[in-house]
C-alpha cells in the first residue's frame, strides 16, 4: 500500500476542496487510472476476471494511492453508435452518423435506463473504506453521445439545416443522462457526481457557445441542481478550451469543481488564479508533462502547486485528465507521493 498508515482516507477532505476551503493535508483527484497502474497499486489483490472484480480493484487502487473517494460507472446506458466510431485508441468525430434525418431518428433505438443495474453501488460499496464515498461518472456525456450518434460534421450541418431535429436528439440524450444521475444520487454511498463531457478543442468550443447554452447546458443545470438538493456535489470533467463558457459553468450550471487542464490551453497554475474562489480546481498536471518529464520535475511542480494553494484551498492535486498506462510508474508515483507528504514536507526526492 502506497498510502501512509497514518493518513486515513476521508471524503470530507474532498468536500472541503469542493467548498473552496483549506484542508489539513493535500488532497488528490483523478478521473481514471489505467489498468496497469491499478495493477501496480493493488499488487497481489489485483483481479480483473469479471466486471465487478475490476470495480473492486479500482476501489483498492484509489485507496492505496491516497484518494478520498473512488470513481465508478454503472453500465447499461449505452447509446448505439456506428462501428466505425468505436475504436480503442482514437476515433474520428465525423464517424457515427446513425441519425441524419427525421426518418432515421424515428428508427433509432434509444437505450433504456432500466438496463442499468444500480445495485452495483450497494454491492461495491461494501469494499469502500468507511469514510470514503463514490464519485460516479457516465459513459460519455450529452454532447459526446450526440456527436457519437450523428457524427460531428453532420451535427454542424444540423445546426443550420434542421435545428428542431437536433434539439430532439439532444433532449433524448439529455433526459436519459438526467435519469441516470438522479438514480445515482439516491445512494448514501455516493458523495458527488462527475459529469464527463468534452466541450472544446484547443482554441474554441466544439460547437458555438450559444448552441451549448441551448442544447447542453440546461440539462447539466438540472443535474447539478438535483445534486445540491441531495446535499451532494457536482464536478465537471470537460476537456478543451473553456474561457468563453466558464461563466456558464460557474454562475449558471453552478458546478462545484472543474477538472481537465492542458498546458497548451491554460496551465493549471494560471487556471487557479483565474477561477479561485469561484470554483474548485481539480488536477491539472498536464498529461504530456507527466509523460515526458522526470519524476523529480513532476514532484517539484506538484509540490509547488500544493504550496501555492495551501492557505486558500479549493485545489486537489492530480493529472490534467487521467493517468494512462503510457505514463511510467515512477512518474505516476512522483505525482502521488507529492500529495502523500504533508504540505510542509518536501523530502521524497531530496532524501533519495
Amino acid at each position: 500500500m502506497l498510502r501512509k498508515k497514518n493518513r486515513e482516507p476521508d471524503f470530507n477532505n474532498l468536500k472541503l476542496v469542493l467548498e473552496r476551503k483549506p484542508t489539513t493535508r493535500p488532497v488528490l483527484f483523478d478521473f481514471i487510472i489505467g489498468d496497469d497502474k491499478t495493477r501496480m497499486l493493488t499488487g497481489k489483490e489485483y483481479c480483473n476476471d469479471t466486471e465487478f472484480d475490476c470495480v473492486v480493484s479500482t476501489i483498492k487502487a484509489f485507496d492505496s494511492a491516497g484518494y478520498d473517494y473512488s470513481p465508478i460507472i454503472v453500465r447499461g446506458l449505452t447509446f448505439t453508435k456506428s462501428d466505425s466510431s468505436i475504436q480503442k485508441e482514437t476515433k474520428s468525430l465525423n464517424s457515427g452518423a446513425l441519425i441524419t434525418d427525421r426518418d432515421s431518428y424515428n428508427l433509432y433505438q434509444w437505450p433504456d435506463i432500466n438496463n442499468c443495474d444500480f445495485s452495483i453501488i450497494k454491492k461495491a460499496g461494501k469494499y469502500l473504506h468507511p469514510n470514503v464515498k463514490f464519485v460516479p461518472f457516465s459513459f460519455d456525456g450529452i454532447l459526446e453521445n450526440t456527436v457519437g450518434i450523428v457524427g460531428y460534421e453532420n451535427l454542424c450541418y444540423l445546426l443550420f439545416d434542421d435545428i428542431d431535429l437536433l434539439g430532439d436528439i439532444f433532449n433524448q440524450v439529455g433526459k436519459r443522462l438526467f435519469e441516470y444521475y438522479k438514480a445515482l444520487l439516491d445512494f448514501d454511498e455516493v458523495g458527488a457526481i462527475l459529469c464527463n463531457d468534452d466541450w472544446g478543442f484547443n482554441t474554441q468550443t466544439m460547437i458555438p457557445p450559444d448552441a451549448l447554452r441551448k442544447f447542453v447546458f440546461p440539462w447539466y443545470k438540472k443535474i447539478v441542481e438535483l445534486a445540491h438538493k441531495k446535499n451532494k456535489y457536482a464536478i465537471l470533467h470537460s476537456c478543451g478550451y473553456f474561457e468563453d463558457i466558464i461563466d456558464d459553468v460557474i454562475d449558471d450550471m453552478k458546478f462545484d469543481g472543474r477538472h481537465s487542464y492542458e498546458d497548451k490551453i491554460m496551465p493549471v497554475e494560471k487556471a487557479y488564479d483565474l477561477l479561485y474562489p469561484r470554483i474548485a480546481v481539480l488536477g491539472g498536471m498536464d498529461i504530456d508533462f507527466l509523460a515526458r518529464k522526470s519524476p523529480e520535475e513532476i514532484y517539484s511542480r506538484s509540490k509547488d502547486m500544493l504550496v501555492k494553494t495551501q492557505k486558500t484551498g479549493g485545489y486537489a492535486l492530480g493529472s490534467g485528465n487521467s493517468i494512462p498506462d503510457y505514463i511510467s510508474n515512477e512518474n505516476c508515483l512522483a505525482l502521488l507521493k507529492a500529495a502523500l507528504e504533508g504540505y510542509g514536507e518536501r523530502s521524497y526526492y531530496e532524501k533519495k
